[in-house]
């Protein structure tokens, strides 16, 4: 929900939630969800960041199962941080044009494996950016669109 901090993200940012407070669901990362959090954030979000240099916000990023249900994500969502994934949906809050050249620049460094992500999904024609990675086993190194 709330973007980079200096240089560092906090796991807190990946789990605000509006609808969680507004529902009052407590959403807190938990055990093994801290280090697939805690990697999605040193591995992936930070070398972006730092390749593009301006703020990112996170809109959503782990969701306890009821929250999950109350946004309509789907039960084998990455977001719910199973099987040692985790996922973030991120924007620039400057628009699709902006978030379409955010996108474009981890797309780039997703083909030359230097982030180990196992989807990036341009969700929307670009409203927001989908990123998900594993902590352990084959990322897929997946580029996908839906509109």
């Amino acid at each position: 929900m709330i973007y980079l901090d200096g240089d560092t993200f906090t796991l807190s940012d990946f789990e605000r939630s509006a609808t969680a407070k507004r529902l009052k669901i407590e959403n807190k990362l938990e055990g093994d969800d801290i280090l697939d959090y805690q990697f999605l954030i040193d591995k992936v979000i930070l070398p972006i960041y730092k390749k593009y240099q301006q703020p990112i916000y996170v809109n959503s990023g782990f969701r306890s199962k009821l929250l999950n249900e109350k946004v309509g994500g789907v039960k084998n969502s990455q977001h719910l941080s199973l099987k040692n994934e985790a996922a973030a949906d991120i924007d620039t809050r400057k628009g699709k044009v902006e978030n379409k050249v955010l996108f474009d620049i981890i797309a780039d460094m997703v083909r030359r494996r230097e982030i180990p992500v196992d989807q990036l999904i341009d969700e929307k024609g670009c409203r927001w950016i989908h990123i998900s990675t594993k902590r352990t086993g084959s990322n897929r190194y997946m580029i996908l669109s839906l509109q």
